[in-house]
Protein backbone atom coordinates (compact mmCIF):
# COMPACT_ATOMS: atom_id res chain seq x y z
CA UNK A 1 0.00 0.00 0.00
CA UNK A 2 1.52 3.31 -0.98
CA UNK A 3 1.42 6.42 1.15
CA UNK A 4 -1.01 8.01 -1.31
CA UNK A 5 -3.34 5.02 -1.12
CA UNK A 6 -3.27 5.08 2.69
CA UNK A 7 -4.01 8.81 2.74
CA UNK A 8 -6.90 8.33 0.31
CA UNK A 9 -8.24 5.49 2.45
CA UNK A 10 -8.11 7.67 5.58
CA UNK A 11 -9.77 10.56 3.78
CA UNK A 12 -12.48 8.32 2.26
CA UNK A 13 -13.37 7.17 5.75
CA UNK A 14 -13.66 10.81 6.81
CA UNK A 15 -11.12 10.28 9.54
CA UNK A 16 -10.31 13.06 11.93
CA UNK A 17 -7.00 14.64 12.85
CA UNK A 18 -6.36 12.15 15.71
CA UNK A 19 -6.56 9.27 13.23
CA UNK A 20 -4.15 11.06 10.90
CA UNK A 21 -1.81 11.36 13.86
CA UNK A 22 -2.21 7.64 14.62
CA UNK A 23 -1.43 6.78 10.98
CA UNK A 24 1.70 8.93 10.89
CA UNK A 25 2.80 7.78 14.33
CA UNK A 26 2.39 4.11 13.42
CA UNK A 27 4.25 4.48 10.12
CA UNK A 28 7.09 6.31 11.89
CA UNK A 29 7.21 3.79 14.73
CA UNK A 30 7.37 0.85 12.31
CA UNK A 31 10.46 2.45 10.76
CA UNK A 32 12.42 4.31 13.45
CA UNK A 33 10.30 6.16 16.04
CA UNK A 34 10.67 4.64 19.51
CA UNK A 35 7.29 5.36 21.12
CA UNK A 36 4.61 2.85 20.11
CA UNK A 37 1.33 3.77 18.42
CA UNK A 38 -0.39 2.35 21.52
CA UNK A 39 -0.03 5.85 23.00
CA UNK A 40 -2.31 7.73 20.58
CA UNK A 41 -4.65 4.71 20.35
CA UNK A 42 -5.11 4.75 24.13
CA UNK A 43 -5.55 8.55 24.05
CA UNK A 44 -8.37 8.13 21.51
CA UNK A 45 -9.91 5.42 23.70
CA UNK A 46 -9.99 7.79 26.68
CA UNK A 47 -11.11 10.80 24.66
CA UNK A 48 -13.56 9.20 22.20
CA UNK A 49 -14.33 5.69 23.44
CA UNK A 50 -13.54 2.11 22.54
CA UNK A 51 -15.19 2.10 19.11
CA UNK A 52 -13.10 5.08 17.93
CA UNK A 53 -9.98 3.48 19.42
CA UNK A 54 -10.64 0.24 17.54
CA UNK A 55 -10.84 2.22 14.30
CA UNK A 56 -7.56 3.88 15.29
CA UNK A 57 -6.08 0.41 15.84
CA UNK A 58 -7.04 -0.63 12.30
CA UNK A 59 -5.61 2.61 10.87
CA UNK A 60 -2.38 2.10 12.84
CA UNK A 61 -2.05 -1.50 11.66
CA UNK A 62 -2.50 -0.49 8.02
CA UNK A 63 -0.16 2.50 8.35
CA UNK A 64 2.61 0.28 9.70
CA UNK A 65 3.05 -0.97 6.12
CA UNK A 66 4.36 2.48 5.18
CA UNK A 67 7.00 2.26 7.91
CA UNK A 68 8.03 -1.21 6.78
CA UNK A 69 8.42 0.07 3.21
CA UNK A 70 10.52 3.03 4.37
CA UNK A 71 12.76 0.78 6.42
CA UNK A 72 13.20 -1.64 3.51
CA UNK A 73 14.07 1.21 1.15
CA UNK A 74 16.61 2.52 3.64
CA UNK A 75 18.21 -0.89 4.21
CA UNK A 76 18.39 -1.63 0.48
CA UNK A 77 20.18 1.67 -0.13
CA UNK A 78 22.49 1.36 2.87
CA UNK A 79 22.49 -2.15 4.41
CA UNK A 80 24.58 -1.30 7.49
CA UNK A 81 23.30 2.10 8.60
CA UNK A 82 19.75 1.15 9.65
CA UNK A 83 21.03 -1.56 11.97
CA UNK A 84 23.58 0.84 13.49
CA UNK A 85 20.92 3.51 13.97
CA UNK A 86 18.57 1.04 15.64
CA UNK A 87 21.12 0.41 18.39
CA UNK A 88 21.09 4.15 19.15
CA UNK A 89 17.36 4.07 19.95
CA UNK A 90 16.22 3.68 23.55
CA UNK A 91 15.76 0.04 24.57
CA UNK A 92 17.53 -1.46 21.55
CA UNK A 93 20.98 -2.97 21.65
CA UNK A 94 22.84 -5.83 20.00
CA UNK A 95 21.08 -8.45 22.12
CA UNK A 96 17.66 -7.04 21.19
CA UNK A 97 18.63 -7.26 17.52
CA UNK A 98 19.74 -10.87 18.01
CA UNK A 99 16.49 -11.77 19.78
CA UNK A 100 14.51 -10.19 16.95
CA UNK A 101 16.53 -12.17 14.39
CA UNK A 102 15.98 -15.43 16.25
CA UNK A 103 12.28 -14.70 16.69
CA UNK A 104 11.83 -13.80 13.03
CA UNK A 105 13.47 -17.08 12.00
CA UNK A 106 10.85 -18.94 14.08
CA UNK A 107 8.05 -17.63 11.86
CA UNK A 108 5.22 -15.14 11.81
CA UNK A 109 3.40 -16.55 14.84
CA UNK A 110 6.55 -15.96 16.88
CA UNK A 111 6.68 -12.39 15.57
CA UNK A 112 3.04 -11.91 16.57
CA UNK A 113 3.74 -13.23 20.08
CA UNK A 114 6.81 -11.01 20.36
CA UNK A 115 4.67 -7.93 19.74
CA UNK A 116 3.36 -8.48 23.27
CA UNK A 117 6.86 -9.01 24.70
CA UNK A 118 8.42 -5.63 23.97
CA UNK A 119 10.49 -6.48 20.90
CA UNK A 120 10.18 -3.47 18.57
CA UNK A 121 8.34 -4.29 15.35
CA UNK A 122 10.84 -2.29 13.31
CA UNK A 123 13.48 -4.92 14.09
CA UNK A 124 11.37 -7.60 12.43
CA UNK A 125 10.85 -5.33 9.43
CA UNK A 126 14.61 -4.82 9.24
CA UNK A 127 15.22 -8.55 9.62
CA UNK A 128 12.71 -9.48 6.92
CA UNK A 129 14.43 -7.59 4.11
CA UNK A 130 12.24 -6.96 1.07
CA UNK A 131 9.85 -9.83 1.83
CA UNK A 132 6.41 -9.35 0.25
CA UNK A 133 4.79 -11.84 2.64
CA UNK A 134 5.98 -9.85 5.66
CA UNK A 135 4.71 -6.65 4.05
CA UNK A 136 1.27 -8.17 3.47
CA UNK A 137 1.12 -9.67 6.96
CA UNK A 138 2.39 -6.55 8.75
CA UNK A 139 -1.09 -5.18 9.49
CA UNK A 140 -2.24 -8.56 10.79
CA UNK A 141 0.85 -8.83 12.97
CA UNK A 142 0.20 -5.37 14.43
CA UNK A 143 -3.59 -5.35 14.77
CA UNK A 144 -4.04 -7.78 17.72
CA UNK A 145 -1.88 -5.71 20.04
CA UNK A 146 -3.34 -2.40 18.87
CA UNK A 147 -6.89 -3.76 19.28
CA UNK A 148 -6.09 -5.08 22.75
CA UNK A 149 -4.77 -1.65 23.77
CA UNK A 150 -7.93 -0.03 22.38
CA UNK A 151 -10.22 -2.44 24.23
CA UNK A 152 -8.32 -2.27 27.51
CA UNK A 153 -7.92 1.53 27.49
CA UNK A 154 -11.54 2.07 26.49
CA UNK A 155 -12.84 -0.30 29.16
CA UNK A 156 -10.72 1.17 31.95
CA UNK A 157 -11.55 4.71 30.87
CA UNK A 158 -15.26 3.94 30.81
CA UNK A 159 -15.03 2.47 34.31
CA UNK A 160 -13.05 5.47 35.64
CA UNK A 161 -15.44 7.96 34.02
CA UNK A 162 -17.73 7.50 37.04
CA UNK A 163 -15.18 9.26 39.23
CA UNK A 164 -12.91 11.17 36.86
CA UNK A 165 -13.46 13.62 34.04
CA UNK A 166 -11.77 13.30 30.65
CA UNK A 167 -8.92 15.68 31.53
CA UNK A 168 -8.12 13.73 34.68
CA UNK A 169 -8.21 10.41 32.80
CA UNK A 170 -5.92 11.81 30.08
CA UNK A 171 -3.51 13.08 32.75
CA UNK A 172 -3.54 9.64 34.39
CA UNK A 173 -2.89 8.04 30.99
CA UNK A 174 0.08 10.35 30.38
CA UNK A 175 1.54 9.49 33.79
CA UNK A 176 1.08 5.77 33.13
CA UNK A 177 2.86 6.00 29.77
CA UNK A 178 5.78 7.90 31.33
CA UNK A 179 6.07 5.28 34.08
CA UNK A 180 5.75 2.46 31.55
CA UNK A 181 8.55 3.79 29.36
CA UNK A 182 10.80 4.55 32.33
CA UNK A 183 10.41 0.93 33.46
CA UNK A 184 10.65 -0.52 29.93
CA UNK A 185 13.81 1.35 28.97
CA UNK A 186 15.35 0.61 32.35
CA UNK A 187 14.63 -3.11 31.94
CA UNK A 188 15.82 -3.19 28.31
CA UNK A 189 19.11 -1.46 29.07
CA UNK A 190 19.71 -2.86 32.53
Amino acid sequence: MSIAALLLFIRALGLTLPLWIVAGWSAAEAAIFFLVADIPISWIAVRNGTRAALLAAVVAALASVVGVLLLWWWSVNDPLLPTAVMTLLPGIDGSTLAIAGDTYSEGYLAVLAASFEGIPFKLFALESGPNLTFLLLAPLLRLPRFALVALFSGTVSSFLSRWMGVKSRLALLAILWVVFYACYWSAMTG
